[in-house]
């Protein structure tokens, strides 16, 4: 369901079913997650109370989308995560779908003007996460963080291989708008909203879907904001046949854009 945006928030929306809703100033902060591992909980509260801090007056709200985790997302620590953050917006469902199915359910429950999407381990630190807030607050319709190549340069070798490669496909075939589609931070307001509920991959690949399909609307402004990786982030591995079903899902996406 998309968004008309009459003026600027707070004001009065209309959505495409007709529909009336107000939007508010504030932040929706929305992390997807699989089958969390280690201390997650405490780790979440802990940058969550950062962000507040950092945010100050600004009304955040917290939505975590559990996609069909089969471990680590005990009822106990549901619980404690509730008691340590009434307000939090838990999405949960049984199958796991795949991280940009996560995203799109997480926007569906959003309810402020601006809505930003990181992990759920924060790779990037809680100021990146006002960095990009920042921007919108400007005026930037899409902010995507941009990893340079120190990043890569931390990599394991298979994995900075497939990113390589991305990053060629995206720059010279999709010809994207900005340097680095795949980090895990975007931020957007009711217009990059109506954009990201339209896409339809439902894998990691949704990011470069979401930044092509954003580039194809010439009023929308995309920018993006420099980051880095926390020192202490742990790099995970494809599997193969998860890398296998991205790569049939990057071939329609460029095809598209081929025959665009």
């Amino acid at each position: 369901m998309s968004i008309e945006l009459l003026q600027a928030p707070p004001t009065t929306v209309v959505y495409t079913s007709g529909e009336i809703g107000q939007l508010t100033s504030g932040l929706d902060l929305i992390l997807p997650c699989w089958n969390p591992s280690g201390s997650w909980v405490e780790s979440l509260i802990g940058h969550y109370y950062e962000i507040i801090h950092l945010m100050k007056d600004t009304p955040v709200q917290l939505i975590l989308v559990n996609d069909g985790s089969t471990r680590g997302f005990e009822q106990a620590k549901i619980e404690y995560l509730k008691s340590a953050i009434p307000d939090i917006q838990i999405v949960s469902y049984k199958q796991n779908r795949g991280k940009g199915y996560a995203v799109r359910e997480g926007v569906k429950n959003s309810k402020y003007a601006f809505q930003v999407c990181t992990d759920l381990d924060f790779p990037f630190g809680v100021h990146a996460v006002k960095g990009v807030y920042e921007r919108l607050l400007m005026g930037v319709d899409i902010v995507a963080g941009e990893r340079g190549e120190a990043y890569l340069n931390k990599l394991p070798p298979k994995r900075k291989r497939i990113t390589q490669i991305s990053r060629f496909l995206n720059k010279m075939v999709l010809q994207l708008k900005v340097e680095d589609a795949q980090a895990g931070l975007k931020g957007f307001n009711v217009y990059g909203r109506n954009v990201m509920l339209e896409t339809n991959i439902n894998g990691f690949l949704y990011d470069s879907e979401f930044m092509y399909n954003a580039g194809k609307r010439s009023h929308l402004k995309i920018g993006a904001v420099s980051v880095a990786c926390r020192s202490d982030i742990q790099f995970s591995t494809f599997r193969t046949k998860l890398l296998l079903k991205e790569m049939m899902n990057y071939c329609k996406l460029v095809w598209g854009a081929y025959v665009a």
